[in-house]
């Protein structure tokens, strides 16, 4: 009979260790599934921003067509100045993206499957690397340097 009470009580201090391991491991995986719905929402709020939104279509369209520096040195003084707002808060919008991926609220996958071309259009532009080195754009510089 003592033999059974041991084995008893071994078999629920192990039933306890058991639910209480499940218990952690449904934890683990409800906050993974969280923390990926959160990303998958940021991603999909920056990417309505960017490219659905009409802020920064300028812009792209100057990367696209490779006419930024015409738009960064044109003659006249107020349009020269209202482009490079419309320069800097394209760029303050990448350096925002590699603030998320600096800590590791989106992935490098994430970043490149959404923005990839864009950012390979910044990092080759000599006049988006040297604004980005010349203003202090250091986490788009780190996150250009880990493409």
């Amino acid at each position: 009979m003592p033999y059974t009470v041991g084995i008893i009580a071994w078999l629920g201090q192990m039933l306890a260790w058991l639910g209480a391991l499940v218990a952690v491991i449904v934890a683990v995986v409800n906050y993974r599934n969280q923390t990926r719905l959160k990303q998958a929402e940021w991603l999909k709020s920056l990417f309505e921003k960017f490219y659905e939104g009409s802020t920064y279509k300028e812009v792209r369209v100057w990367l696209d067509y490779g006419t930024l520096h015409e738009q960064l040195v044109v003659n006249d003084a107020a349009l020269r100045q209202a482009h490079e707002e419309k320069f800097t808060d394209f760029l303050n919008f990448f350096e925002f993206i590699g603030v998320l991926y600096a800590r590791n609220h989106l992935s490098r996958e994430q970043v490149c499957d959404v923005f990839d071309y864009y950012l390979k259009k910044i990092g080759a532009d000599a006049d988006c690397r040297e604004w980005i080195d010349q203003y202090g754009f250091e986490k788009l510089k780190a996150l250009l340097s880990q493409l």
